[in-house]
């Protein structure tokens, strides 16, 4: 599986999760962020960086993700060690 590959299936997880992703120019403004998994108004939210490089996305997706009770969601084995190895 490529990068490519595994940032669209990480998406489709947190999608499936109901989480939502934003990708931001988080360099920009008055408050500097690297991004990860917030709440806001009780929802759930990943900031990314959409400058970031694929691999730090992959990276922040992962363990932002790797949060979560994935026991009841279907996740492929390649993917599932991508999230436990990020944790």
């Amino acid at each position: 599986m490529n990068d490519s590959d595994v940032l669209s299936k990480l998406e489709d997880l947190a999608d499936r999760l109901g989480i939502n992703l934003r990708y931001e120019n988080l360099a920009k403004g008055p408050f500097r962020s690297s991004g990860g998994y917030c709440r806001l108004e009780n929802k759930h939210l990943i900031l990314i960086d959409k400058n970031d490089s694929r691999k730090k996305k992959i990276k922040l997706l992962a363990k932002s993700l790797g949060r979560f009770d994935l026991e009841a969601v279907f996740v492929p084995p390649a993917l599932r060690r991508i999230l436990y190895s990020a944790n």
